[in-house]
């Protein structure tokens, strides 16, 4: 597997302490690579680099892109998606929650804030990177290019995303009998 961080890299620009293990941090580096920077990059831009990493020919460009726009937002990707397994540990029995002696595990509630967060910052790292391809769209022809395969990714151009509001919510006050008949705005909070 080749991939687009270094473990120093990660460790030196995030908060992941220098104790976790890599072994740890390997599938959600994966997960992060594969699952938000191949559609950012779209198939053509990514196999590229990846051949190049393993070849030791990164080109001035593609260094650029990788070590200005491509690790910083890896790196939230990442953090966006390591509580969950580096609080979980998968035993032959069951699910665990991983503790320490100096610490205390975080609440569910408080991960799912930070992993939120992240998010965030990995969204506007990730739109860091489109406009920095549509502006230098010239200089990178496999990104407007990305192949024609089944399988191939086309390169996303929006990288926000939203909830949906549906509305308000039912007055859970009311009886059930109620709650749905007649005027709905009377049924809503």
């Amino acid at each position: 597997m080749v991939i687009f961080i270094s473990e120093q890299a990660l460790k030196d620009n995030s908060i992941i302490n220098e104790n976790v293990d890599m072994k740890l941090l390997l599938p959600t580096i994966k997960l992060a690579q594969e699952k938000y920077i191949l559609p950012i990059l779209g198939t053509g831009l990514y196999n590229e680099i990846k051949t190049q990493i393993t070849n030791s020919t990164l080109t001035v460009l593609n260094e650029t892109l990788l070590d200005d726009y491509i690790q910083p937002c890896m790196v939230w990707w990442i953090m966006a998606e390591a509580p969950m397994p580096l609080t979980y540990k998968f035993m032959n029995k069951s699910v665990a929650t991983r503790s320490s002696e100096n610490a205390q595990p975080a609440s569910l509630n408080d991960i799912l804030k930070l992993e939120e967060r992240f998010k965030d910052n990995a969204e506007w790292y990730s739109q860091r990177i489109t406009n920095y391809l549509l502006a230098n769209i010239q200089q990178y022809p496999l990104y407007s290019n990305p192949g024609s395969g089944v399988d191939t990714f086309i390169p996303k151009r929006t990288m926000y995303s939203t909830g949906m509001y549906l509305g308000n919510t039912i007055n859970k006050n009311l009886p059930f009998k109620d709650r749905f008949q007649g005027n709905i705005d009377s049924n809503c909070i």
